[in-house]
């Protein structure tokens, strides 16, 4: 068997394992990462082989975890601002359509990340060197998305004490560890209370209506999925800042942010960011995520010298074809999600999603993850109760990294 078929190998079976941990709820690509490097002594011959799977299998994630944000509100950092929006489609039956906007979006951010993958690598390494000044002023730059937030809020007073109050949640949870099963972030119960369980028990009662397939036309606006690519491009190159982050930047420069707008946004920013922290590996020769950390571990990285070449042309490969799988693996599991979800009496719905939401995080945190999934919750039900922004509980994630920076 040759190389390139090897790599084809490869790739398609990372994207069926991206398919696995999008659609499980709290398991993340981060996870398998972690089994490959323990299983690598093994295969010491396939290190390549298994980078190009867990990429692979990162991008693929970026698809398919929509599918349980939208249906049973169980929320990752990178979805988490998607649950509301997702949610409330599913109950004006548009769940379906709320799947493929994510799906087309993934995938146009995709090519968007290939058009500008040559000026990309020009602005933040060599010649210009971007990313020195943006490392330099990051705290500056997580501060104005923290005031441009909270400062366009109706109620500022109540913003700022909900964002506060997040932030400080964000801090203590994130010094609880984990201590079970599979290794697994704080930020899923955290982020599943203040956005998922809260989406749920708030939603409009009554049953779930069919949801329309193929009903209605898919019009996407180009700057939703552009400031998506952009955001998620800037912060793939800082430690410590994921995509809910970059999210949160192209939230801020949007003025209309319908369902489909914020949707569509989040799915741009999420893959985008997967796309560029790959690249920050060759460029930068920075490794900004666990699967990236992972992939410098296994295989000897060379910094980008003007030239594509090998190995980084082959994850290229092994992006366009996990973008490809996962489209339309994405469009057709949300299509026998949304024929049957109908089937199901709202209650009995909202029951089923807490029970799985639960059933995750006692495997994936423990008791200490349900502690901080019930915090979650109550702060979550407290910002819907103060009529305050949804977005502004992303403190969660923004005060403990401008402390961080800050001090």
């Amino acid at each position: 068997m040759n190389d390139f078929a090897l790599v084809i190998i490869f790739s398609t079976a990372g994207a069926l394992m991206g398919m696995i941990t999008g659609l499980i709820p709290g398991l993340h690509t981060n996870n398998i990462a972690l089994l490959m490097l323990f299983l690598l002594p093994f295969f010491e011959h396939a290190a390549l082989y298994f980078a190009l799977f867990i990429v692979s299998a990162a991008i693929s994630h970026t698809f398919h975890d929509i599918i349980p944000s939208t249906f049973i509100g169980a929320p990752e950092d990178d979805t988490a601002l998607a649950v509301l929006p997702a949610h409330s489609m599913v109950m004006r039956g548009e769940g379906y359509k709320a799947i493929v906007i994510s799906a087309i979006s993934s995938f146009l951010s995709i090519v968007a990340c290939f058009l500008l993958l040559l000026p990309f690598c020009l602005l933040m390494g060599e010649p210009f060197n971007l990313y020195n000044l943006m490392e330099k002023n990051m705290a500056w730059i997580l501060l104005s998305i923290s005031l441009i937030m909270i400062l366009t809020s109706r109620n500022i007073l109540h913003a700022l004490f909900i964002f506060l109050l997040s932030g400080v949640f964000g801090i203590v949870a994130l010094k609880i560890p984990s201590s079970f099963l599979i290794s697994s972030s704080p930020l899923f119960p955290a982020l599943a209370g203040l956005f998922g369980a809260p989406a749920l028990l708030t939603a409009k009662r009554g049953d779930i209506p069919e949801q329309r397939i193929g009903e209605d036309s898919i019009k996407l606006r180009k700057r939703d999925v552009g400031s998506g690519v952009l955001s998620g491009g800037l912060v793939s190159m800082l430690p410590g800042v994921s995509a809910a982050v970059a999210t949160t930047l192209a939230m801020a420069v949007i003025k209309e942010a319908k369902d489909e707008n914020v949707i569509s946004i989040l799915s741009a920013t999420n893959t985008a960011t997967n796309f560029f922290v790959l690249v920050a590996l060759f460029v930068l020769l920075k490794a900004r995520s666990g699967f990236a950390i992972a992939i410098e571990k296994m295989i000897y990285l060379e910094k980008w010298n003007g030239m594509i070449k090998e190995p980084f042309n082959l994850f290229l490969i092994a992006i366009i074809i996990s973008a490809i799988i996962s489209y339309y693996l994405t469009i057709h599991i949300g299509r026998m999600v949304a024929k049957n979800i109908s089937k199901i009496s709202y209650p009995m719905l909202v029951k089923i999603s807490l029970v799985i939401i639960l059933a995750m995080i006692f495997l994936f945190n423990g008791p200490s993850g349900l502690l901080i999934f019930g915090v979650g919750v109550a702060i979550g039900m407290l910002c819907l109760e103060m009529k305050v922004r949804r977005s502004i509980c992303m403190g969660v994630l923004l005060l403990p990294l401008l402390i961080k920076y800050f001090l």
